[in-house]
């Protein structure tokens, strides 16, 4: 499959320059990360979560961090939950199940990022399949996430993978 249709157009749209990922097929952040060959800190995940309203919005982290819902809560002066996975394929019908992508205006959902994010010169993201990531440099993923809310809201995993030196870190070909 490779992009889904809505971030390709969404990244075109934005004119955001991007490379393609292949790796052998894998599900859940963790394990794209170590299947990738990257470093799970510049890889960002999305969970969505919803307010007592339903209001939804995307959390984009990186793949070693956890939410800490406490602190979203206060930032937003409600009580978040997650969303349920049956309840995410009617947010994003052209990618495959559990592929949850970060690009969530390309979707109508609203975004807040975490400023972990901007520690790394390379993020990587899901582009709707269980075998290809999106990877972009750091002012690109800045222009993307434009307009929309960043803060810090999660904290790292302590049990996460840490890349081995031959991991990559750069990608040369952006």
């Amino acid at each position: 499959m490779g992009v889904a249709r809505n971030i390709e157009k969404y990244l075109t749209n934005n004119q955001i320059q991007y490379s393609l990922l292949e790796h052998a097929y894998a599900e859940g952040s963790f394990n794209t990360a170590q299947v990738a060959k990257i470093d799970n800190r510049s890889l960002a995940k999305g969970v969505l979560l919803r307010d007592e309203d339903f209001h939804y919005t995307l959390c984009v982290l990186p793949s070693s961090h956890k939410i800490l819902r406490h602190t979203l809560n206060q930032i937003f002066d409600r009580h978040m939950h997650l969303v349920e996975e049956d309840e995410l394929v009617q947010f994003f019908k052209d990618c495959e199940a559990g592929a949850i992508p970060v690009v969530g205006k390309a979707y109508g959902i609203d975004v807040i990022w975490d400023d972990e994010l901007m520690e790394n010169d390379i993020i990587y993201m899901e582009a709707g399949d269980h075998r290809h990531l999106i990877c972009i440099k750091q002012p690109e993923f800045t222009k993307l996430m434009q307009n929309t809310l960043h803060d810090h809201f999660s904290a790292s995993r302590n049990r996460h993978y840490q890349p081995p030196l031959h991991v990559r870190n750069t990608y040369d070909s952006l």
